[in-house]
């Protein structure tokens, strides 16, 4: 599988959620996610539907970031930031098993500021 490395042309953030608690031992809003990668990556939509339900509209729409192959772990507990937006990680694919691309698939999960 050939890949045109000048498509990796998007700057994305992989970030994991921090979970910390107050002093009530109650879970605290999430603060400051920490950085685990930062890279270049493809950016490819794979997928858009619009479901109606009881009136209301529900988009999901699901992404690829094609990216570099790294060393660091990269999980489904963590997101991407990209274009203002956060998409969680469903899955992580070593793009043809060759330890040179990660595929990252991904649910748009909203703009950032918002759940």
């Amino acid at each position: 599988m050939r890949v045109n490395a000048g498509e990796l042309n998007r700057r994305i953030e992989i970030q994991l959620p921090t979970e910390e608690r107050n002093d009530g031992g109650y879970l605290a809003p999430e603060t400051q996610p920490k950085r685990i990668h930062r890279c270049w990556a493809k950016f490819s939509q794979t997928s858009g539907t619009t479901l109606v339900k009881a009136g209301a509209d529900f988009a999901e729409e699901r992404v690829r970031f094609l990216i570099r192959y790294t060393a660091k772990e990269i999980t489904t507990k963590m997101y991407v930031r990209y274009g203002g937006s956060r998409y969680d990680i469903e899955y992580v694919n070593d793009y043809g098993d060759g330890h040179e691309y990660m595929e990252l698939w991904c649910r748009w999960r909203g703009k950032e500021g918002r759940p």
